[in-house]
């Protein structure tokens, strides 16, 4: 047929509603991989200037603008990594610690940081960050906007080539895919670890954890379904109390709603995919939900209030369970 996919047979609305979590895919029984054709789809009305969305527009100009998805300036981030006493990478150290969009601009996402560099000051582990970062490129990619991913990379992989990276670390799995997988596409292949890998490979070292209440643990897509990494993040969680399950886990894990780029899109059709999940790890009766990105702690930390705003959960990323231990804390205690 001559008709055009997008528009007569999928909806725009259906295309760009997709967080890209890649549970079609695994669920599929004939092994279709439907991500390539949605994003085909998404490069295809990008290119041609057909998808007119107030959202996305401004998220690609932040993007060009600024070089993070937040649309803060480089000010704010060497704010933070002045007043945190963050060294910068040398390339003599342990690890280049990449700090990512929620990293460098999201106070959570900062919070998250520091608790990993705690557990790497305990472990004797040096670091460094770079003196200047930009966004990945993972939202623009997953979009269709594969210039502003291209100009972001090249930015970045300049950044690298010059203070000499050879191993990351990082707190997001987006990060961690874009830079692992999609950056090869520009010939470069840099060795980065997400920190789940890292504390579960070191946590023998760590303080026992004070007893504490049941955990649940959420798989972000991203980690889980992309990376095939499931167990390290889990070994660091159950580290702080007894853990359940929620009903979709692992595998079936059942997405936050940030992936796609559309956590920085406007409002969704029906009920957020956020408050789903969030409701699910409610359900579980834990006390504590363990999360390993940053898109999914700031997903869960706007529903949880509005799920239940008294007694909700408490949200901790894993690097903050182990740095309670070297506190000799419970998780979520202050």
């Amino acid at each position: 047929s001559s008709e055009p996919l997008l528009g007569v047979h999928l909806s725009e609305e259906a295309v760009f509603q997709c967080t890209t979590c890649g549970a079609c895919e695994y669920q599929c029984p004939v092994g279709i991989e439907h991500l390539p054709l949605i994003i085909g789809l998404r490069r295809g009305a990008v290119n041609t200037g057909k998808w007119e969305d107030e959202y996305g527009g401004e998220l690609f100009l932040k993007l060009e603008r600024n070089g993070n998805p937040l649309g803060l300036g480089q000010l704010e981030r060497d704010r933070f990594i002045q007043k945190n006493a963050l060294p910068l990478f040398d390339g003599s150290q342990d690890y280049c610690l990449w700090l990512g969009c929620m990293g460098s601009y999201d106070p959570q996402g900062r919070e998250i940081v520091l608790a990993l560099v705690e557990v790497f000051r305990h472990l004797s582990v040096t670091f460094g960050v770079l003196k200047k970062e930009k966004c990945t490129g993972d939202a623009a990619r997953r979009l269709g906007n594969d210039l502003a991913f291209q100009q972001l990379a090249e930015f970045n992989i300049q950044q690298m080539r010059a203070a000499k990276v050879t191993r990351l670390i990082s707190i997001c799995p987006h990060c961690v895919r874009t830079i692992g997988e999609d950056w090869r596409e520009l010939g470069v292949q840099f060795d980065i670890v997400h920190h789940s890998v890292f504390l579960e490979r070191h946590q023998d070292k760590l303080p026992p954890a004070a007893p504490g209440g049941a955990v649940t643990y959420h798989d972000p897509c991203y980690l889980g379904r992309y990376q095939d990494i499931y167990d390290e993040p889990r070994a660091v969680a159950a580290s702080s109390g007894a853990m359940v399950d929620p009903p979709r886990t692992r595998q079936r894990s059942f997405c936050c709603g940030a992936g796609g780029g559309l956590v920085f899109l406007g409002e969704e059709t029906g009920t957020r995919v956020s408050h789903t999940r969030a409701q699910e790890l409610i359900d579980t009766g834990a006390s504590v939900i363990a999360a390993a990105c940053p898109f999914c702690n700031s997903m869960f930390r706007d529903a949880l209030p509005a799920l239940k705003p008294e007694g909700a959960p408490v949200l901790l990323d894993i690097a903050q369970i182990a740095a309670a231990r070297l506190r000799h804390e419970g998780p979520g205690r202050q």
